[in-house]
């Protein structure tokens, strides 16, 4: 019994072997988010982990996580302040419209309310589009909002998991944070990525590590 558990191939090996891999993986991300700017990229090789992790390629975390990280910097950079500005400016509209129009008026801010849903919807798929897929910026865009209105079920989740978090981190800062520092942003990830994993497969692509690496060296 303690033999077969300690094989490298056993159920209990690779379980194990995936909880570290998370609790370091949540280390590193947390690490390279610090700079705020690098949020962007930060998020993009996390997802590059986690959706290995389910595809059972076991990968090398620190190597894959700053290979990904390096490789995506320029557009996850850009993706991530595109989203900023465009949020940014939808929040001014919101406030602009609550302190300017008249009550009878106040309907108008369903209109921004729906572009900072959609916003937050793109960038949902956008960053692990990128993470697994060699597309330019416009396609990340495009195929991001597809994506999120073809599997509409996933974003409505994936968006009410994500309010009730902030909201948790607003009630209870201490606690939830504590949680998220430990191993909760990569948990958070490799639970989006049981559904992204399914979605990008079935627009044809192969999660495989392995098979990356070996197209590179050919």
């Amino acid at each position: 019994m303690p033999s077969s558990f300690f094989n490298p191939k056993s159920a209990g090996t690779r379980f194990l072997t995936n909880i570290c891999n998370l609790i370091i993986v949540n280390l590193i991300f947390m690490i390279s988010c610090i700079p705020v700017f690098t949020i962007g990229a930060s998020i993009t090789a996390l997802y590059r982990i986690t959706i290995a992790i389910l595809a059972g390629d076991n990968p090398a975390v620190l190597r894959d996580y700053w290979k990904c990280f390096k490789d995506n910097f320029l557009k996850a950079t850009g993706l991530q302040f595109l989203y900023l500005a465009l949020t940014a400016f939808f929040v001014f509209e919101l406030y602009m419209i609550r302190i300017m129009l008249d009550e009878q008026f106040q309907w108008t801010s369903f209109i921004a309310y729906f572009f900072l849903v959609a916003i937050a919807a793109s960038s949902f798929y956008a960053f692990p589009l990128l993470a697994w897929f060699d597309e330019t910026f416009k396609q990340l865009l495009k195929n991001s909002v597809l994506i999120a209105v073809s599997n509409l079920p996933v974003t409505i989740m994936y968006i009410a998991i994500s309010a009730g978090l902030a909201f948790l981190l607003y009630q209870f800062t201490t606690i939830t944070m504590s949680i998220m520092i430990f191993m909760g942003f990569s948990v958070l990830a490799l639970f989006y990525s049981l559904f992204l994993k399914k979605i990008f497969e079935k627009f044809g692509a192969v999660i495989n590590f392995k098979e990356t690496e070996d197209t590179d060296k050919m």
